[in-house]
């Protein structure tokens, strides 16, 4: 265990734990944008920085990368701090600017974005380039990327195509903080739309709820159809396998009896 200081409360954590961890541990809030529990950490949106103390030297540090591995002291808002994320937030504010969670943020650090003639050309999205869905993907499809460099920089498909490689698990557009991945259901057609495909939604063989694409299935289940697999919705699942951990258990009871 290393012993750590986070804006003045003391408390130890294990070694290699993260800045970002350890203050969200003590309940102190460090914005995020790239960051995600379920995904890797990336560091590229920059918003998460805090000032750390080490070995008699203060520097900034983007901590959702920084490990601790020493007795270390960190301060999450100090001047320094909230300048260094203002100044990222005005340029991802010129650059997105009708994004909610920036507007948000923009007002509580007193930002606004950079002046028109250092915005990028073209309309402005939502998307932030912060790379959560290129993450989500890369384990599941590995289908997105970025395109571009500098202000053209983009989120897309090969070659800004449909791809095949797309199984509508519609990951991205979970994990996606802004809300700019469209994804489109079709609760009487039985579809979702994204990325330029249309897939056909399964039904849940118990509620009978659309929770998921007959690509995603075959993906994590091979020859599902095959096989004869029952096809169960995350809810019914876990409920189907409560009952069977409850009836493993009254089975156990009975021969305890006997």
């Amino acid at each position: 265990m290393v012993e750590v200081t986070i804006d003045g409360q003391k408390t130890e954590v294990e070694k290699g734990t993260t800045a970002l961890e350890a203050a969200r541990a003590l309940g102190i809030e460090v914005p995020t944008l790239c960051y995600h529990e379920g995904l890797p950490p990336d560091g590229n949106c920059r918003l998460c920085q805090v000032d750390v103390t080490e070995l008699g030297r203060s520097k900034l540090v983007i901590s959702c990368m920084y490990p601790i591995k020493r007795s270390v002291e960190i301060n999450t808002n100090t001047p320094a701090v909230r300048e260094a994320r203002a100044f990222v937030l005005k340029l991802l504010l010129t650059r997105s600017p009708h994004s909610p969670v920036l507007q948000q943020l923009a007002e509580e650090y007193g930002v606004e974005p950079l002046d028109e003639r250092f915005a990028p050309g073209g309309e402005p999205d939502l998307c932030i380039r912060c790379g959560r869905c290129v993450r989500a993907c890369a384990d599941l499809g590995n289908c997105l990327g970025f395109v571009g460099r500098g202000w053209e920089k983009e989120v897309n498909t090969p070659f800004r195509e449909p791809t095949a490689d797309c199984r509508g698990c519609a990951a991205c557009a979970e994990v996606c903080p802004t809300g700019a991945i469209r994804v489109v259901e079709d609760e009487e057609a039985g579809t979702r739309t994204i990325w330029g495909r249309t897939f056909d939604l399964v039904a849940c063989e118990v509620c009978g709820d659309l929770f998921a694409t007959r690509e995603q299935i075959e993906a994590v289940e091979p020859g599902y159809e095959m096989k004869g697999l029952r096809l169960l919705c995350p809810r019914c699942r876990r409920i189907a396998e409560a009952r069977e951990v409850g009836a493993g258990v009254g089975s156990r009871e009975e021969k305890k009896k006997e």
